[in-house]
């Protein structure tokens, strides 16, 4: 493979984030990879030779003749397309970054905890009261991000989604201004990558939380939390506190 870019700014990351969502959602991800390829103006000789592949297996992947690729071959693929480009100057890095949206009113707060917490440290941080799950409380958290679950409604694709797994997706996914919590655990269910706990902020009884939502976070298996934290930037600053 050739070399490596060591660091990836915010564009960077973000185009290689929304590419490997589009392939791993996609029916048919080959035609998704080819696609990207023939966006970034590359042959596939180029591309697979710099991915350390022959091209047959790459010609195979984009034919759909190969069952899906795994993570590691979407890395590796997403990362040739961005190193690439970027020793050719970024032309394509910043044209489609430049299509992207702006999930900064969606996307409140998000962080990577320097060192694991546990379900249970997140649940008492954020106030919380245990919905399904309670068996999973010591399962390690290493991240959280906090979502506002109306603009999140409106504004976010699939693959968009893939946005709110930050570095890692054991992590705690935080939708705030809920109703009654069914539409965000839909979305966790649907999607193939699933957030290592739910917490939800917004109603003020664990009674007035659908219990649709607390059924799918009980056949996910996932711990599912109510946060009863005044507002939300009080919530904001107890999850910053578990930097400590």
């Amino acid at each position: 493979m050739g070399g490596s870019v060591d660091l990836y700014g915010p564009m960077e990351e973000s185009l290689m984030n929304r590419i490997a969502g589009e392939i791993i959602l996609s029916k048919t991800p080959g035609d998704v990879m080819k696609k990207w390829r023939l966006l970034f103006e590359l042959g596939q000789s180029e591309l697979a030779r710099y991915m350390g592949i022959a091209p047959s297996v790459l010609s195979d992947y984009e034919k759909n003749r190969r069952k899906s690729p795994g993570t590691i071959f979407i890395r590796k693929f997403v990362t040739a397309l961005i190193e690439i480009d970027s020793k050719m100057g970024g032309v394509h890095i910043r044209k489609f970054a430049a299509t992207m949206k702006d999930l900064s009113g969606t996307i409140l707060d998000i962080a990577e905890f320097p060192k694991a917490r546990s379900v249970r440290e997140v649940v008492e941080a954020v106030d919380g009261v245990i919905l399904a799950g309670r068996e999973g409380q010591d399962q390690p958290i290493y991240g959280y991000t906090v979502v506002d679950s109306l603009n999140a409604i409106k504004l976010m694709d699939a693959t968009d989604f893939l946005k709110l797994f930050g570095a890692n997706s054991m992590r705690s996914l935080v939708f705030v201004g809920v109703s009654r919590g069914r539409s965000p655990l839909i979305a966790v269910k649907i999607y193939p990558i699933k957030p290592r706990m739910v917490v939800i902020h917004g109603p003020t009884r664990p009674e007035d939380v659908d219990e649709l939502a607390i059924a799918l976070a009980e056949q996910e298996g996932l711990p599912f939390a109510l946060s009863l934290k005044e507002d939300v930037p009080s919530l904001i600053r107890s999850l910053r506190n578990l930097y400590r």
